[in-house]
């Protein structure tokens, strides 16, 4: 099945109309991804395609008798208190540094946990703690380093590799369901994908290009740190 759009959310808006909700489980770094194939609880496979960052809750697809929504896992983060403006400005120019995805609260910020990340904050003096939580409200950077182990003789991880499976699997499906030209609701859905120019390539849903710019937003914009 095909999920390629979110029709509304089961926690901002409790259904009443007596469908069964299956959760489809997400952990925090699938949320921003393009393409996915994933399995619901009650086995039904998926492709998902939804546009945007998907929300705890999100429903994604529906049945006669049946609602699927996303259920976001919650995981290790770093809670990094603040008592100040130019601790609040210090710390989030050294975590921008990084690529981290975060959350930024009045007194705090919170970070997906990763020992040298920890390390790091308390040498450059602060307090971090490890907390375990959701990531409603984060701003997820797609850079964030790939999980897993590096695979020798390559720059990826074997995270990177499976999630370059995911998508792999959910183009099919995809292209599958709309070999007839399939439309939902009557409109018909492109997807326009950026063409890599000579030179550049993808790392963990970042663009490079060989002059050291690099792109998060799918090759509109490029900058260098």
């Amino acid at each position: 099945m095909i999920a390629d759009h979110i029709s509304g959310n089961i926690i901002e808006n409790p259904p009443k109309d007596g469908k069964l909700s299956v959760p489809i489980t997400f952990d925090w770094f699938e949320t921003d991804k393009k393409r996915m194939a994933k399995v619901a609880e009650d086995g039904t496979e998926f492709g998902v395609m939804v546009g945007r960052t998907i929300k705890d809750g999100d429903v994604l697809a529906e049945t006669d008798d049946k609602r699927y929504y996303a259920k976001i896992n919650t995981a290790q983060l770093i809670e990094i208190p603040v008592s100040s403006m130019k601790e609040m400005g210090r710390l989030c120019f050294e975590l921008g540094n990084r690529h981290l995805s975060l959350k930024v609260e009045d007194d705090r910020v919170l970070v997906p946990y990763d020992h040298p990340t920890m390390e790091y904050t308390k040498k450059i003096g602060f307090e971090p703690h490890i907390i375990e939580g959701g990531f409603d409200g984060f701003l997820i950077v797609k850079a964030h380093a790939g999980s897993g182990t590096i695979i020798p003789g390559t720059n990826k991880t074997t995270g990177d590799v499976a999630e370059e499976e995911q998508e792999a699997a959910a183009d099919e499906a995809w292209k599958s369901e709309h070999a007839d030209g399939h439309e939902h609701g009557g409109h018909h859905h492109g997807h326009a994908e950026h063409e890599h120019a000579v030179g550049e390539y993808e790392v963990n849903g970042v663009l490079h290009r060989p002059d050291g710019t690099h792109s998060h937003d799918g090759g509109h914009t490029w900058h260098k740190h």
